[in-house]
């Protein structure tokens, strides 16, 4: 039984250690991401890095280090960005609400 499990031990010089790393971004999340810092006119490489460090919390120096993961979060982010960069937002959350109330339909 000892022989079966030796595969597990820490020390086994065969044993090499995995690093996962995250899956790159896609061509298609590259492509939908430049369209929307397009819609955005975030023209800039620099300001596109701050943006994606704003909306996803990632500090990015080159496009290469944007994972699929974090990209997705981005499209997600810059997709509410563009639905209400026409919008005139007060800061107030009651006069911002995007949908009418039961008290608006009376």
């Amino acid at each position: 039984m000892s022989d079966l499990l030796s595969v597990f031990d820490e020390n086994d010089p065969g044993a090499r250690p995995t690093e996962v790393r995250p899956l790159p971004m896609t061509g298609e999340q590259r492509s939908e991401i430049r369209e929307l810092f397009a819609t955005l006119d975030v023209a800039t490489a620099s300001r596109q890095f701050e943006v994606t460090a704003e909306l996803t919390g990632v500090r990015i120096t080159s496009v290469a280090e944007l994972d699929a993961a974090t990209a997705h979060r981005l499209i997600g982010a810059l997709k509410r960005r563009v639905e209400t960069s026409g919008r005139l937002m007060t800061g107030n959350s009651w006069d911002d609400r995007e949908e009418d109330t039961w008290l608006d339909r009376l």
